[in-house]
């Protein structure tokens, strides 16, 4: 590769990290407007009070004004991390439970395998409309932990399958057989052999099922009851009032992705090195 070929990946890369992260700076700088509020620049002095009203919700302070939304964040933030990661956990072993049985063809294993790919096909909207219906009609009560966990299964489910597929296109069978061959049963010979080889696998799958569970906005709308999950109350938040407020929301959960991301590479680095030794 010359270097002026180099140099262009570089630039390429680099403008690709400033337009990703660059709405992230501004939001964290105006996360730390004074007092007075304000959603844009200029900044009306410095301050950390809308991190404070994070974790003070409803709280009456000089500057606060009628408009203000006072939901609680924090509170829809637990919601939808926990909601994140019993998604996750589902998603990823009925994914590998399914990934399994689709690895030798059978018949009518194409048809149940777009089946199972709806779930990406369906327009959210469509999908929460259909099952707040159908819920509606068996009189199941809208909750975010139980209606609300199995619209966002059926969101994250399908991308699961596809990445232990995807695996399993890549392994090497004669493993299995070997183990098999010396006297393991299927159960010891998946649990000692497939699944310590399939690490990097489940935590992609884990990763990938929470990430799309945590943002999900669309299937939640008609599905979680009274009780908000994040992009819910954000979006109610942002049709009366912006504050400054939010923008500490979205730097406090964009760091905690960093901190998820940071956590899984270094777990997917470890899986990796042990795998090849």
């Amino acid at each position: 590769m010359s270097r002026l070929t180099r140099t262009i990946y570089l630039l390429y890369i680099g403008l690709i990290l400033v337009v990703l992260y660059f709405p992230f700076v501004i939001m964290a700088i105006l996360s730390f407007q004074g007092p007075r509020g304000g959603h844009t620049f200029p900044m009306n002095g410095t301050s950390i009070i809308w991190y404070w009203k994070l974790f003070n919700p409803g709280a009456v302070t000089e500057f606060s004004d009628v408009g203000e939304f006072l939901g609680d964040y924090l509170a829809a933030l637990r919601r939808s991390l926990m909601l994140a990661i019993v998604t996750a956990v589902i998603s990823t072993v009925f994914g590998m439970m399914a990934a399994q049985v689709f690895r030798r063809p059978f018949r009518g294993s194409s048809a149940i395998f777009y089946l199972w790919l709806l779930g990406i096909i369906v327009p959210g909207t469509t999908v929460s409309l259909g099952l707040a219906l159908v819920f509606k009609q068996l009189g199941v009560p809208l909750h975010w932990l139980t209606t609300g966990l199995a619209v966002h299964v059926m969101w994250t489910l399908p991308f699961s399958l596809v990445i232990f597929l995807m695996f399993y296109n890549r392994f090497d069978n004669s493993l299995e057989d070997a183990a098999l061959t010396l006297g393991a049963n299927k159960w010891r010979t998946f649990w000692h052999v497939t699944l310590p080889v399939m690490q990097p696998a489940v935590l992609t799958s884990l990763l990938f099922a929470f990430t799309l569970s945590l943002d999900e906005f669309q299937r939640s709308l008609l599905i979680t009851g009274t009780e908000q999950t994040l992009p819910l109350m954000v979006m109610a938040s942002v049709t009366t009032r912006v504050t400054p407020s939010l923008y500490a929301l979205g730097s406090i959960t964009t760091l905690m992705s960093f901190a998820v991301v940071t956590i899984y590479l270094w777990m997917l680095s470890r899986s990796l090195k042990r795998a090849q030794s």
